[in-house]
């Protein structure tokens, strides 16, 4: 299967040459404009650390996934920040009128549990090497916590950056749930009072690991090292202490 020719998961082709992402960033800058505007009900938003985003290569975007808006917190965050996000999806979402819109953005969809499971990487694969960003919910579902601590990681955005040497830039955020509680379905609408917060962090240093790149263990080292990175963002951004499970002396370095 090609990354630039095949059917994607879900019988839908991603491309990310030259002339469909410019067609994308047009579709993505009505879609970013309606949605900012609406978020803008809830909550203001403040981005951090931006500077951080590579301003020509590709990039791993690993964010935290803890409240069913933070896609469009995030998706906002790197609008905002000049970059066209390209987040992993399940592939359930790219039908009707919401799979239009992600497909008119380029999304990449991923459908579980099937022998085209892994194709959604090597679109992810494509979109790296072209200098896009792609954006993976390591632990690819909300986080079922109830103190909303991140929970176990799969490995796809470990193997992902040592199949592809890519720099992996860990997000997290915070202030959502004042804005969707978990369990309620409408927002509340907080425009003046609250401010939504996404952070990203310095890029995750994996070169010890790359000799051994194809080892399971360096994977597994890394998924940990990411791992501890963003509930340390997430301790940070709440203001909490980071629980023991995540005090790995990387971590704490």
């Amino acid at each position: 299967m090609s990354a630039t020719g095949g059917d994607a998961p879900g019988g839908h082709i991603v491309s990310f040459a030259p002339g469909d992402v410019r067609s994308q960033r047009r579709v993505a800058f009505v879609v970013a404009s309606a949605a900012y505007g609406l978020f803008r009900l809830t909550s203001k938003i403040r981005i951090e650390n931006p500077g951080y985003l590579p301003e020509k290569t590709g990039a791993i975007v690993a964010a935290y996934h803890a409240n069913h808006l933070d896609p469009i917190l995030v998706g906002l965050g790197l609008w905002r920040s000049g970059k066209l996000p390209h987040f992993l999806a399940k592939s359930t979402l790219f039908s009707g009128p919401l799979g239009i819109v992600l497909k008119g953005l380029g999304q990449i969809p991923v459908l579980r549990a099937s022998a085209q499971a892994g194709d959604s990487l090597e679109y992810a694969k494509d979109a790296l090497a072209k200098g896009e960003i792609v954006v993976i919910y390591p632990e690819g579902t909300l986080t079922k916590d109830e103190h909303f601590w991140p929970q176990h990681f799969k490995s796809g955005t470990a193997r992902l950056a040592l199949e592809t040497g890519a720099p992996i830039i860990p997000a997290a955020h915070w202030g959502l749930e004042d804005v969707k509680p978990r369990g309620t379905l409408r927002p509340r609408f907080r425009p003046l009072t609250h401010t939504s917060v996404v952070r990203f962090g310095p890029p995750i240093d994996y070169q010890d690991l790359w000799e051994h790149r194809e080892e399971k263990s360096s994977m597994t080292a890394l998924t940990k090292r990411l791992t501890d990175t963003i509930a340390g963002m997430v301790a940070d951004l709440s203001g909490r202490e980071l629980p023991a499970r995540f005090r790995t002396e990387e971590a704490d370095s």
